[in-house]
């Protein structure tokens, strides 16, 4: 794997792991803010907050895309967690086809890229040719070949 793609992958795990933290807290939240909190309401945060530490401690994302493209990674993971029909695993992207998430769940909104000014992408240009200068050539007995 490339530096570049480990690197991505990681930014994308941390980016669900707080994704998953803000939406375990939204329900929360929203619980605690009704004016009549009832049990249900409370066994579902309670099942919420399991899958959240299963995810967090450990189940291995390969890759962490498949939760993001959810509006709410945890509500897609409990939908997962709770028609799992596959006695000793967990396979959220193979779970995620077969709940047909997609069409239950809403998607995150797509994020475009930030778009750097030419300028900008010259700077990180520079700057990545000075740390990673170019090996010097060797020369063979004073001839070029």
């Amino acid at each position: 794997m490339k530096k570049i793609e480990f690197f991505a992958e990681q930014e994308a795990k941390q980016q669900l792991l707080n994704a998953l933290d803000q939406n375990l807290l939204a329900q929360a939240k929203e619980l605690c803010a009704e004016s009549s909190i009832n049990i249900i309401g409370v066994y579902c945060v309670q099942g919420l907050a399991e899958v959240h530490c299963y995810l967090k401690t450990v189940h291995p994302f390969e890759p962490a895309e498949a939760l993001l493209q959810f509006a709410d990674p945890l509500q897609a993971a409990y939908l997962c967690w709770e028609e799992n029909s596959h006695k000793y695993s967990f396979p959220i992207c193979d779970l995620l086809e077969e709940t047909q998430a997609k069409d239950r769940l809403p998607l995150a909104e797509v994020k475009l890229p930030k778009r750097r000014s030419l300028r900008q992408q010259l700077n990180a240009a520079m700057k990545d040719a000075r740390q990673h200068p170019p090996k010097e050539e060797k020369t063979h007995g004073g001839d070029a070949r």
